[in-house]
């Protein structure tokens, strides 16, 4: 994983504002009429508190002088204020859940298009159960943060801040008394939140390493069972798990704090309350009404007070979930090339070479020191050698998915740093190891490199495949569904489906790495088959263990550690007697 970048939580709300500012006329509305529910809401007390001194003054008056009429209407004029100080808020959410879901798809739009703008190197270097997670996890998360907690959370310090100024209105002694606690629960909450924070954000992390690793054990199932894996995978789940369960428990261990502290110094302020209301009513400085509002302002606040502890929790896991967000579209992406050049592909001859390359995927250890070679147009170049040996690192740097640190590597005499990646990708045609499909029919599977080819285009190169007998044979043809992980084709028969969307997409270069090496000689014979009627005079790199499928290559290139070791036909690597010919002896004994 590629080290987190860190944001302050000034630089999140601003660059949030960003996302919502195509809706903040209704942003603004919902923020005042936030603060007019809560207004109206935190006025009721004192409203209160009003009825019942009228009602002392009646007593004290000897129960004469009561307007009933007056006392009817007011109540009733409270719980007016009452319930449209709650609609307010209900309206206030209601706004805010539109605009969560306007920023969310905004969100999930950026941060697809940045998955196909970053470089190869960052999905290499990052789980794809994380880069999930923060697409779908996270961004629910977030989208519950804006919708319902950022609300909650405003409305939480509206009321108390509102309270507070009612409550000096009331009586500023008593309200000083009731005070003098609160700054110790809100240091002891800013503490806890500097821990929380770290730890909430772990927890996102550990997410998506467990998610990651669940779709690896269901997408390779039948693998661990045949190697009798189960336990290590278990034991592999338990740890991940343990992970995720130690970053959970200290998240909700440490914000668990704040609620309980938050309770407690709430009541001994309200004990604390009564005791020096009693006092200042006995001398005469507070009125029973205005002690009972007084009461009430309590009573509020404990709610306020209580629930803003939850609240924060949530902001923190939201702000989490935002940042972890923000870190994926902040990543660096391949640079715009729109203002180089461009392929002619219909004119592409297809004459490659790789002129003192030298490339390494971390600075500190270079891979390929002095890489040299040359292809004729139309030529068939086998690269072979052991495991590591930089094969498929070569097809990397040709197809411009890594750019090389030093060197040259030429596309029909032009250097492929100056040619559009998009372009020069176009002249390509890749076959790889695994057959890879995607859920549709089979007809939208083999024009995935050519969308708007026709019918016919496509049983034409069906039949020049081979692949037209087996498709005739399904119930619907090529309007048959399938998907990735189809039981219906066997894996030669999606890999002939591969190659008819390959040669659909007519590239003048082929790659061919490791492409039948998962299948039985059979079907090899007639996966190769079809791909010999796909090279002719087709430039070509076949990247190949098993040795005999590219004896008839025109040029085998034997690496090593990152170097090219031998160059030759096959004839002339075995008269030399190298390392070519003692792995091809190994091969056939």
């Amino acid at each position: 994983m590629a080290k987190d970048k860190k944001y302050s939580y000034s630089e999140l709300f601003k660059r949030l504002g960003r996302y919502i500012y195509d809706d903040k006329g209704k942003f603004i509305f919902a923020i005042i009429i936030l603060v007019i529910g809560s207004f109206i809401l935190s006025i009721t007390p004192k409203l209160v508190g009003n009825i019942l001194d009228y009602l002392a003054q009646y007593v004290s008056n000897g129960y004469v002088g009561l307007d009933e009429t007056y006392l009817i209407l007011y109540i009733l004029g409270i719980a007016v204020l009452y319930i449209l100080g709650n609609q307010a808020t209900i309206v206030a959410n209601r706004i805010t859940l539109i605009i969560s879901r306007n920023v969310s798809k905004v969100l999930r739009d950026e941060m697809y298009e940045k998955i196909n703008k970053v470089p190869i190197n960052y999905l290499d270097t990052h789980a794809s159960g994380d880069i999930m997670a923060r697409l779908t996890n996270d961004l629910i998360t977030f989208e519950t943060f804006l919708s319902n907690d950022l609300t909650d959370f405003l409305v939480q310090i509206l009321m108390i801040i509102l309270v507070f100024v009612m409550m000096i209105v009331v009586n500023p002694y008593l309200t000083v008394v009731y005070a003098i606690l609160l700054p110790i629960s809100f240091i002891f909450t800013g503490l806890i939140t500097k821990v929380t924070k770290k730890n909430f954000k772990l927890q996102q992390s550990s997410v998506g390493e467990l998610n990651g690793f669940i779709g690896d054990i269901f997408t390779n199932h039948t693998l661990i069972k045949s190697y009798n894996m189960e336990k290590e995978s278990d034991e592999r789940f338990k740890e991940i798990n343990q992970k995720f369960h130690k970053s959970y428990v200290k998240a909700k261990f440490f914000s668990g704090f704040i609620f309980p502290i938050t309770i407690l110094l709430n009541k001994i302020g309200y004990i604390c309350l009564s005791m020096f209301g009693a006092i200042f009513i006995l001398h005469g400085h507070l009125t029973i009404g205005g002690f009972l509002a007084f009461l009430l302002y309590g009573q509020i606040l404990n709610g306020p007070l209580s629930q803003f502890s939850t609240a924060l929790n949530q902001v923190q896991s939201g702000l989490s979930s935002l940042e972890r967000i923000f870190e994926i579209l902040d990543e660096e992406e391949e640079a715009d090339e729109s203002d180089l050049a461009k392929v002619d592909v219909d004119n592409v001859k297809g004459e490659i070479e790789f002129q003192n390359v030298e490339f390494g995927y971390v600075p500190e250890k270079q891979l390929f020191n002095d890489v040299s070679l040359k292809s004729e147009p139309g030529m068939v170049m086998a690269i072979v050698g052991p495991s590591g040996a930089g094969k498929t690192t070569l097809i990397n740097l040709l197809m411009r998915f890594y750019d090389i640190d030093n060197g040259k590597i030429l596309l029909d005499g032009k250097d492929i740093n100056e040619i559009n990646r998009e372009e020069l990708r176009s002249a390509f045609g890749m076959v790889l190891q695994d057959s890879w499909g995607f859920k549709g029919t089979i007809a939208e599977n083999i024009a995935y490199g050519k969308p708007d080819a026709s019918m016919e285009e496509i049983v034409e190169v069906s039949k020049l495949v081979g692949c037209d007998s087996f498709i005739d044979s399904l119930p619907n043809g090529y309007r048959t569904i399938i998907s990735e992980e189809d039981s219906q084709l066997s894996v030669g028969e999606k890999q002939l489906l591969v190659l008819a969307r390959t040669v659909l997409s007519n590239p003048k270069i082929l790659i061919l790495d490791e492409a039948t090496s998962n299948m039985d000689t059979r079907t090899e014979q007639m996966v190769t088959s079809a791909m010999e009627n796909m090279m002719d005079g087709k430039t070509t790199f076949i990247i190949a263990h098993r040795l005999f499928t590219i004896k008839n290559a025109d040029k085998i290139i034997f690496m090593k550690d990152g170097d090219i070791k031998e160059v030759g036909s096959h004839e002339e690597l075995l008269e030399k007697d190298g390392l070519y010919a003692e792995m091809y002896r190994k091969a056939s004994s």
